[in-house]
């Protein structure tokens, strides 16, 4: 018997007697290694079978076959070159649908890249009337059993009397069919108050929080109309959410403006103790060197906190990269997924609202239910570049957003390269401390 190691082997050192292995191509596949194992697992080149390689280590045969036999339960290792990764599936059970509730927002983002901003209200009652019947079909013509909708903007905090109960229908409606309604608000979490806090508590609302630093990097990015900033009150609603044990989740826009707030920030939601992305800005160039230097800052930090029980595994996302769970594609679109305009019309992604060159679909077709429309539509995701199609890293990043992507690459291409490892580096630090901490090593 031959080992041969995964094209997408990633092996590391934590420190001087402990070692990680993962396989960039098969999901949650991230293995701690001792001094003896790390040394065998790279003496592995495909040719020297496992009895000559027990023999050069003075191992026990049998012992050995079997670990390489628990490395290859995850591919680290096969005994032949069938290596798989992450695939397309034929079919899904479950949508997620982002819903564009109104163009109204109470902020000037300078960033933002929702075209239609402030030049219509909020969706009707038509419209939301007709989308509740559109998931009703939907859930019963292709017997989906999970549906996530997350209710964006604009500020959608500002139609949540009207979104209210179109969830408490839709959650009953879609119950009596056997599908379970995830809802989540994409919000700046300027607007909120008692019944929206008993709302989401009732109904197991989530939040994901727009936040792009603490205090002046806050207040000069996301500022209401008036100029005034919006850190205080945002600061205020978010530990009102905490405090009511809400799911509430942070996303930061990487920019230039903020960047060299991002390590106070990583400390500040380090010390919440709740999920946080950072999202490199999209279509505004940044200081590559500045980045660089502010996130590796950043993870020291989360270094530190690790060792002192922070779990970096659940509660840090950097941009689309799926380090653990690997993924065939950046996001849902046109596959189980898509976004709802508030005429009702449904695109690829919400980015194109506003550009009539796109291909869209209307939720008043009564030919089409929501997976005709995904299945019909565009199909942008599939455009990869020849380096992406060959890149050890190419299910950990899926080539960035399909929308955004140059030549069929992310253009942060090259700082993934140098991060993917280094959140590789956290995670097993992580894993090693919990097996201590539990006394398995």
């Amino acid at each position: 018997m031959i080992p041969k190691k995964s094209p997408g082997l990633l092996v590391r050192s934590i420190d001087s007697n402990q070692f990680y292995a993962v396989n960039c191509f098969y999901p949650n596949s991230l293995r701690i290694l001792n001094s003896r194992q790390y040394d065998v697992l790279t003496a592995v080149d495909g040719k020297t079978d496992v009895s000559r390689l027990a023999e050069r280590f003075g191992l026990d045969g049998l012992a050995l076959r079997e670990y390489f036999t628990q490395l290859s339960r995850t591919e680290i290792v096969r005994f032949d070159d069938r290596f798989r990764q992450p695939g397309r599936p034929d079919s899904t059970d479950a949508l997620n649908i982002w819903i564009h509730t109104t163009n109204k927002c109470n902020l000037s983002c300078g960033y933002c890249y929702i075209s239609t901003l402030q030049s219509t209200g909020g969706m009707s009652e038509p419209v939301r009337s007709q989308l509740l019947r559109k998931l009703v079909e939907t859930v019963a013509a292709k017997d989906i059993k999970s549906i996530k909708l997350r209710f964006a903007g604009g500020e959608p905090l500002l139609q949540f009397k009207k979104w209210a109960e179109f969830v408490r229908e839709a959650k009953t409606r879609l119950h009596g069919l056997g599908c379970e309604l995830e809802i989540s608000f994409l919000t700046n979490l300027t607007v909120l108050n008692d019944e929206i806090v008993s709302f989401a508590q009732e109904h197991n609302v989530g939040f994901g929080v727009s936040l792009d630093g603490i205090a002046q990097y806050q207040n000069q990015t996301r500022s209401f109309h008036s100029g005034n900033g919006t850190f205080a009150r945002v600061e205020q609603n978010l530990k009102t959410l905490i405090d009511n044990d809400i799911r509430v989740s942070v996303n930061t826009v990487v920019a230039n403006e903020n960047l060299e707030g991002l390590p106070e920030l990583t400390r500040y939601l380090i010390d919440l103790d709740i999920p946080f992305r950072y999202s490199i800005v999209k279509g505004t160039p940044v200081d590559p060197d500045l980045l660089e230097l502010e996130l590796l800052e950043s993870y020291k930090i989360a270094e530190m906190a690790i060792d002192n029980g922070w779990r970096f595994s659940q509660k840090h996302q950097f941009c689309d990269l799926k380090p653990a769970e690997l993924g065939f594609q950046t996001c849902a679109s046109g596959f189980s997924g898509g976004a709802i305009y508030v005429d009702g019309s449904m695109h690829y992604c919400h980015v194109q609202f506003g550009d009539d060159t796109q291909q869209s679909f209307s939720i008043f077709d009564q030919e089409m239910d929501l997976v005709d429309m995904i299945e019909q539509g565009e199909h942008i995701e599939t455009n990869r570049s020849s380096d992406c199609k060959i890149c050890k890293y190419r299910s950990v990043c899926t080539s960035g957003c399909p929308v955004y992507r140059v030549n069929g690459k992310d253009p942060q291409c090259s700082i993934y390269h140098k991060f993917i490892p280094r959140i590789y580096d956290l995670l097993a630090k992580e894993r090693l401390k919990l097996l201590r901490d539990y006394q398995i090593m």
